[in-house]
């Protein structure tokens, strides 16, 4: 493994939401980010003094969750008076990171529970900022998979609590307490990188002999490998708490490169293999799963299985035999060849227009070219310069992230024309009394009177503080309503100067 990790975590607007409504999942793709804190430490988890903690303003043109004021404490006046503006401290994150990954390339990018929150949050605000996304791949690690594999493999090294469904919670405040990991301040960001290095330590130290393969799977590389050299293998997964282990064989690489379609071996194979394509996609349902490599996979060998429901009633016989008719098949590679065309084209018929949004695809930043004019946008030292540049810029999308980019960062250098459409844009994002992937000011406010029935019925030692920061977040929503709905809206002040325009 690489002599070092980067430890990082993110304090943002939100907890995201569902990009439609028939996303599975929320995604915080559209949070901004307010704190970042990074850490380097050594081969035995030990810091060194290359660290990163700063907090920055918060943009206009995105409307915070309240439930993530109340979490953090900042209060919107702190958030929009940080003396580093948004767009300073991405190119800060930026800048550090790629020097990092310079000096130390084969280093590991961790947090807790990064892949699902962090990592999307970091790239879409880097894609944002029209910097190159994708910058802490291929070697990435997450503490909550290390702390979920640990308590599979031996609940005995790990105390945890309990969900409401009474499933073992890994949530980083409760661990850290539960095994005596320091904790500073809690969801604070610095605070929690110490933590997630404690934490990692831990879970190095009470597992030695599976510590090896745990780690093997930050590498993405290493993850491929092993999926294509194992005939059968056993994956971890766990949702709300629930841990299980499946027993996995390959069939083939999906449309994604380190993506694999996998048979749960629980399933007889023999139906899928005799089925038509039409018969495949219904039968394929629940038991198959993909094995994404470039998300640190909890990976583990064949031989694990019958440790486990329901693998352990079938055998190993049963499960070998059922290796070898899955294992590479070219019949069953073809037919989920054929689902995912489908499915693409199904999507691609089905996705409505209206919540489509340029900054909404990170991987278009590979096709937005003109990639000189970009650089010199970065490297340019006033807003004057930054808005001549943007307007070279040639693809539409490219074009729109760049001028509200200036229109939260500088908003008087833009034309009068780009101002009205920047702001008439955003006006009608974010008046919409409507579902949308990102908050909106009307769904802001009740959230508002959510938290304020909440906390009255509540009550608690920091109800005092919580109701002033509720207070004042609804002036700013009250502030921020008008003046979208003004089309003659002049540009704004930036930091404390718009504080004092709010609230004084």
């Amino acid at each position: 493994m690489p002599g070092k990790y980067i430890f990082y975590d993110i304090e943002s607007t939100g907890r995201g939401k569902k990009e439609n409504r028939d996303s599975f999942a929320s995604t915080p793709k559209w949070e901004q980010i307010l704190q970042i804190a990074a850490i380097v430490v050594d081969e035995n988890f030990q810091p060194t003094n290359q660290n990163l903690n700063e907090f920055c303003r918060l943009r206009t043109s995105v409307i915070p969750q309240p439930g993530a004021l109340l979490v953090t404490k900042r209060s919107i006046k702190e958030s929009l008076s940080s003396n580093m503006s948004s767009y300073e401290l991405i190119k800060k994150i930026y800048n550090t990171f790629e020097g990092w990954k310079k000096e130390i390339p084969e280093s590991v990018w961790v947090g807790h529970n990064s892949l699902e929150f962090d990592e999307t949050v970091l790239e879409y605000n880097l894609f944002n900022n029209l910097f190159f996304p994708y910058i802490t791949r291929t070697n990435r690690g997450d503490t909550l998979n290390l702390a979920i594999a640990l308590y599979a493999l031996n609940p005995t090294l790990i105390k945890t609590s309990k969900t409401t469904r009474g499933n073992p919670s890994f949530r980083l405040p409760e661990l850290a307490s539960l095994n005596d990991l320091p904790v500073e301040f809690a969801h604070d960001a610095y605070s929690d990188v110490k933590t997630s290095i404690s934490l990692m330590k831990y879970i190095h130290d009470a597992d030695q002999k599976n510590w090896e393969q745990l780690s093997m799977t930050m590498n993405k590389n290493k993850a491929i490998d092993f999926v294509n050299k194992n005939k059968g293998f056993c994956y971890l997964t766990s949702f709300a708490g629930r841990i299980k282990m499946q027993a996995l064989s390959m069939v083939c690489e999906s449309q994604y490169k380190g993506w694999f379609h996998t048979i749960d071996l629980q399933h007889d194979p023999e139906p899928l293999l005799a089925a038509n394509n039409e018969e495949f996609k219904k039968l394929i349902k629940k038991k198959n799963r993909y094995v994404i490599c470039n998300q640190h996979p909890i990976l583990l060998a064949g031989k694990f299985a019958t440790q486990f429901e329901p693998y352990d009633k079938l055998g190993s016989s049963i499960l070998n035999e059922r290796v070898e008719k899955v294992y590479r098949n070219k019949s069953l590679a073809k037919k989920f060849e054929n689902m995912e065309i489908d499915r693409q084209l199904e999507k691609e018929e089905t996705l409505s227009q209206d919540n489509i949004f340029p900054e909404s695809k990170a991987n278009l930043f590979i096709n937005f070219g003109q990639g000189d004019i970009m650089q010199n946008f970065h490297n340019a030292t006033s807003w004057n310069d930054k808005y001549q540049l943007a307007c070279q810029i040639k693809d539409p999308r490219a074009n729109f992230i760049l001028k509200r980019l200036i229109f939260d960062e500088s908003p008087e250098v833009l034309s009068e024309d780009d101002f009205k459409l920047i702001h008439r844009e955003l006006s009608e994002r974010l008046l919409l009394n409507q579902e949308r992937p990102y908050t909106t000011i009307p769904e802001a406010m009740g959230l508002v009177d959510t938290e304020m029935a909440r906390i009255e019925d509540e009550g608690g030692k920091n109800r005092e503080e919580d109701i002033r920061i509720l207070n004042e977040y609804n002036l700013y929503l009250d502030f921020l309503e008008k003046y979208f709905s003004d089309k003659n809206a002049k540009p704004l002040k930036t930091g404390k100067k718009l504080v004092e325009q709010i609230f004084d």
